[in-house]
């Protein structure tokens, strides 16, 4: 059929197994392997795996046929089973798909699920109507819907699908994707960081974040909301909200972090705020228990009192019931490095290592509370952090630089991977799982700041090898 219909495009909405089911037989060899079906050979050229979705090039070639095409399968990984996906993430994995193929004389699209029904009838509707709504200025969900289903029963299958395509469609409308070339973000950057002036494109951006930012009620809070003892200023969304589960007297499951995705990885940071140290032992449950092996502190030593009331110094261990933690060793270069391990006390086998980073110049409570060169320094020891297990980030609310952050790693893996980058979406992401994230104008600012510095680092080192 790929090969009769001319079709250079496969959108696919279903992993491979769900919920110890298969869904999907995989109709593609391994990457960098080829396999033949019938008289159909195909190669899969290359991957690229990102947050939400995996990026595939075939090259398929029939035996009848002296010839070869290339197909681009974009594979959506993250529609969980018996629900429905991000709004916001099945938008920008929408726009991605038809980045780069406008022609309205392209060949046909091959979208399918598992059915192709369900999920399938969603996207197809989420395409249909996004186009129509550009066009026309209008759109009818209800009267696409029926139209589909007198092409092929069932289109759209529950309430949470059809509401999908409401949702998606508004985060369509609200902004679209605009990603851009490093040479056009650098000679953008030179011209409007040069000026001792307001940058008014930056500033505009900055608005428009903040008109279209989610806005959540008491509901999205529930969990939080109960912890009557809790007075933090930045509460975690019930759906992105990381429990402790290792159990201990006297202590619950709660703690004020979330899970956050980067560009390349789901759920690839744990965000949190400095706990008091009468919760120093829920903070190393979280490490622990969520494998981090990694903690990045954004913000200055007087706001780290809790850290130090259970870091020991050296030759010394300190005591956090049930564990005692151990300091291994202190190292500093353009980042004080300190390694720790965390030991269970009734266990004497088990131990989990630690490293705390933190900046060697400490940020400034001002609009712009950390230069440059500090917060590159935090992200580049993060970006080369080994292990598999999620990045800790702390700050003083769980918010505050943590964005920042968070965004300016985001944006680096989107340059190495692609070669652009779009600072707007990809704070716009990361405000979907915490509002307070980039929430000033001199947070917003630093990250440009940051990527501007970096993109002039790489631009450097090419220049050097010509």
């Amino acid at each position: 059929m790929i090969w009769q219909q001319n079709v250079t495009q496969i959108v696919m909405l279903t992993n491979l197994m769900e919920g110890g089911k298969k869904k999907c037989f995989q109709y593609w060899p391994d990457c960098l392997k080829t396999e033949v079906f019938g008289n159909v050979t195909i190669e899969n050229v290359s991957e690229k795996h990102y947050s939400s979705y995996i990026s595939r090039t075939f090259l398929i070639s029939h035996k009848e046929q002296q010839m070869s095409r290339d197909i681009t399968q974009y594979h959506y990984t993250m529609w969980p089973d018996h629900g429905t996906p991000e709004p916001l993430s099945l938008a920008i994995f929408h726009s991605q798909v038809f980045r780069t193929n406008s022609d309205e004389n392209r060949p046909p699209i091959v979208v399918h699920c598992s059915a192709g029904i369900g999920r399938t009838g969603t996207f197809i509707a989420l395409d249909a109507l996004y186009k129509e709504g550009k066009s026309s200025g209008k759109i009818n969900v209800a009267k696409y819907v029926k139209i589909m289903r007198s092409c092929r029963m069932n289109m759209v299958q529950t309430y949470g699908q059809y509401m999908t395509i409401f949702f998606a469609l508004n985060e369509r409308f609200k902004a679209s994707p605009q990603r851009q070339s490093l040479s056009t973000v650098e000679d953008k950057l030179d011209s409007l960081l040069s000026s001792t002036q307001k940058q008014p494109c930056i500033a505009r951006e900055f608005e428009k974040l903040l008109l279209i930012r989610p806005e959540y009620t008491i509901d999205d809070y529930l969990e939080a909301s109960q912890q009557v003892n809790k007075k933090d200023n930045v509460l975690p969304l019930d759906k992105h909200i990381l429990y402790l589960s290792t159990s201990i007297a006297n202590r619950g499951s709660y703690i004020n972090a979330i899970a956050v995705c980067s560009y390349l990885k789901n759920n690839a940071f744990i965000v949190t705020h400095h706990q008091p140290p009468e919760d120093a032992v829920d903070f190393l449950r979280l490490l622990i228990d969520h494998r981090s092996g990694t903690v990045i502190c954004m913000d200055s030593g007087c706001q780290r009192k809790s850290l130090k009331s259970w870091i020991p110094r050296l030759s010394s261990d300190k005591v956090v019931e049930p564990f005692s933690v151990q300091l291994v060793g202190v190292t500093e270069t353009n980042v004080k490095v300190t390694n720790i391990r965390i030991i269970e006390k009734a266990d004497k086998d088990f131990s989990h290592a630690v490293t705390i980073v933190e900046p060697r110049d400490i940020p400034e409570p001002d609009d712009i509370p950390m230069d440059p060169t500090s917060l590159l320094s935090l992200v580049s020891y993060a970006m080369n952090v080994s292990t598999d297990g999620p990045i800790t980030i702390i700050s003083k609310d769980g918010a505050s630089l943590c964005g920042v952050f968070c965004a300016v790693f985001n944006c680096i893996q989107q340059i190495n991977m692609d070669n652009n980058v779009d600072v707007f979406t990809t704070v716009r992401q990361l405000q979907s799982r915490r509002p307070e994230f980039c929430s000033t104008p001199g947070e917003y600012l630093l990250v440009y700041r940051a990527l501007h510095d970096y993109i002039g680092t790489i631009s450097e080192k090419i220049y050097e090898n010509l």
